[in-house]
């Protein structure tokens, strides 16, 4: 499937360290302060990040397949859906990268739009992938490779096509809006912190596919 005709892509159903401080007290004893105990603060889980049913218009409804990747990737294998293998690899790929968890999460019309191959669902329809790495580098090289086969190419100007800043979202960020043809395609992806993000809406209007990419974006912390 090409998303225009000049960029053909594939699209399947898809701290803080303690402190010592030592000191001279009278009588030559010596004083210490006790080490500072760091809090470190907590992991955030996919889920949360994830697309909503509050970033989307009310007529789309979660789809069963939703859930943890292994769980998601099951289903379509379970499912025969065409989007098993290119999936199951893009998140192969990922973990040797360093990524540590995922969470899809999808909403369409119908039963046979949440297994179709992305790009060829039938009616409005929207999916995320929340990708947690160990950490922010890996997030970044991992975000680098693009994902489910996209990748704008360095220096690429189509119409549509938004990076960094452009985009509202992350300086890494680039985006794909095709909502003015059928079958009206949003893509985003993109880098915040130790996550990478990718959100694909098809047949939504384009401020609510906006709108949903800012909301993922916001619950990164």
């Amino acid at each position: 499937m090409a998303l225009c005709d000049n960029w053909s892509v594939r699209l399947a159903g898809i701290v803080a360290a303690g402190l010592v401080l030592v000191g001279m007290a009278g009588c030559g004893r010596l004083a210490i302060t006790p080490v500072a105990t760091a809090v470190a603060a907590p992991t955030l889980d996919p889920k949360s990040v994830s697309l909503s049913a509050q970033d989307l218009p009310d007529r789309l409804a979660p789809c069963p397949e939703s859930g943890r990747i292994d769980r998601y990737l099951q289903h379509l294998q379970i499912e025969g859906s065409p989007s098993y293998e290119l999936t199951a690899g893009q998140w192969a790929a990922l973990k040797r990268g360093g990524a540590t968890g995922a969470w899809v999460q999808s909403y369409a019309h119908s039963a046979d739009d949440c297994v179709a191959r992305l790009g060829e669902r039938k009616g409005p329809s929207a999916i995320s992938f929340a990708i947690r790495f160990k950490d922010e580098p890996a997030a970044t090289a991992g975000f680098a490779g693009g994902f489910l086969g996209l990748r704008p190419e360095a220096g690429m100007l189509i119409p549509g096509l938004a990076r960094g800043d452009e985009t509202q979202l992350t300086p890494t960020a680039w985006s794909y809006d095709q909502t003015d043809r059928l079958p009206g395609l949003f893509v985003a992806y993109w880098a915040n912190r130790q996550f990478d993000l990718f959100l694909l809406t098809e047949r939504v209007a384009p401020d609510a596919a906006r709108r949903a990419a800012s909301g993922m974006n916001g619950r990164v912390h």
